[in-house]
């Protein structure tokens, strides 16, 4: 071999090992993100430039055979293109999927934190609202029911000491009806209380009573226990909806972890703008925030068709890091505004340039 073509071919070898060693780094960052979070990446970066040789290796050989005309053996061709295409498909496939966290990987994170910002603001101050207004409904609505027969308690009373009845079964009735109304919910509130107003063996002896004067008392005995029974079921009820207030405040307390990732954190990754720096700080905020949210936050991030996700209103970043999710959403044409075509006729020419310099290196 002449100097010249002995120059040349070492041209041809730094140049493929240039652009393959580019692909091979986005291949290598891929995976790196998608098996081992983000960890060796070096080391995966090696056996990617080996798959990558391999490649190069399998394309030339499948040349070799289309230009035998004579002794061609179709076995070795079909081994070497099958080859060919597997490494080149995991090549090509990952490195698209590193331009697109590259390019996207900000904004999806930015978009994602904002989004649980704004659903954990509007939601809370609705569901507070909306809780007063539960809380306020259900103590109206037994005061009113508990007041009523404490109104009619006492006409009863009036016609007991009017027509000289005594104290019997209508007063004892309204007592027991009263004790129902209160235990009416009770599940509801988890409220294991018993409201005895009127007890059958300790207040037996008041059945009966005919002086105007002991009907006075047990009037004002008998109301002040369902004013008392009252009270007692309005603290249930207010602290039955406090408590659901507090699950709310548990998701308010986020809007500080949130506020410390957007003064704090973000900047910092967006001046880093690597794709380690995106999913380091996706740990922080998917474990800090995101795996805390409710459920239906994760709903509204989606458009659903029958079964099917439509679209995503906010990409998640979780999604983000998985090749093939990418891909699917790629082909689904789920990527709301996120372009992808410049990035994969990119990575299409890094493959075919590195692919025709190791084939022109082998060239005899």
């Amino acid at each position: 071999m002449n100097k010249s073509k002995l120059i040349l071919k070492l041209a041809l070898l730094a140049g493929y090992l240039l652009f393959s060693g580019f692909s091979a780094y986005f291949t290598a960052s891929s995976l790196s993100l998608n098996l081992l979070q983000g960890s060796n990446l070096w080391f995966i970066f090696a056996l990617v430039m080996v798959v990558a040789i391999l490649a190069g290796w399998c394309l030339t050989n499948v040349i070799r055979e289309l230009r035998t005309k004579v002794g061609a053996s179709r076995a070795a061709f079909t081994f070497n293109l099958a080859g060919f295409l597997v490494f080149w498909a995991f090549s090509f496939t990952t490195n698209v999927h590193y331009f697109f966290v590259e390019k996207h990987g900000y904004n999806i994170l930015t978009k994602e934190l904002a989004g649980a910002k704004n659903y954990i603001i509007q939601n809370t101050e609705k569901s507070n609202r909306a809780i007063d207004e539960q809380k306020s409904l259900a103590q109206d609505a037994i005061t009113a029911q508990v007041k009523n027969n404490i109104d009619l308690f006492n006409r009863e009373i009036q016609n007991t000491i009017t027509g000289h009845l005594g104290f019997g079964v209508a007063c004892k009735s309204i007592l027991k009806s009263t004790e129902s109304i209160l235990l009416a919910d009770s599940k509801m509130y988890g409220d294991n209380n018993k409201y005895e107003i009127f007890d059958d063996v300790r207040d037996s002896g008041d059945i009966g009573t005919t002086q105007s004067s002991l009907i006075e008392v047990l009037q004002k005995k008998y109301t002040g226990r369902m004013i008392e029974q009252l009270n007692k079921k309005l603290t249930v009820i207010e602290n039955y909806y406090n408590r659901k207030k507090e699950q709310n405040a548990e998701l308010t307390e986020l809007l500080s972890t949130i506020d410390i990732l957007e003064k704090q954190h973000l900047p910092a990754v967006l001046k880093d703008g690597s794709v380690n720096a995106y999913y380091t700080y996706y740990e922080q905020q998917n474990g800090n925030v995101i795996d805390k949210m409710p459920a239906d936050f994760a709903k509204e991030c989606v458009t659903m068709e029958g079964d099917k996700i439509k679209e995503f209103n906010i990409y998640p970043s979780k999604r983000m890091f998985d090749t093939m999710s990418v891909w699917g959403d790629i082909f689904s044409n789920r990527l709301k505004g996120m372009t992808m075509l410049q990035w994969i006729i990119i990575a299409l020419i890094f493959d075919i340039v590195s692919f025709i310099l190791f084939t022109l290196f082998r060239k005899d």
